[in-house]
């Protein structure tokens, strides 16, 4: 596991508060599109099933 970087960090800490993708692409002034691409490459990268895994995981391993 390599970590994540910021702005996989910043997007995951959002989701875990309860934000669904636009709110978090409003938030960090990102488009939706680039929010679920970012949410995509983390769980593609990890073995991971969905963006409630991925923010459990994160979570697991002290990385958010």
């Amino acid at each position: 596991m390599n970590g994540l970087s910021v702005r996989e960090s910043e997007i995951l800490r959002l989701v875990a508060d309860g934000m669904d993708t636009r709110e978090v692409a409003t938030r960090l002034s990102y488009s939706g599109r680039t929010v679920k691409n970012v949410l995509h490459d983390i769980t593609s990268r990890f073995p991971l099933r969905n963006r409630t895994h991925a923010v459990a995981y994160a979570v697991r391993e002290g990385l958010i």
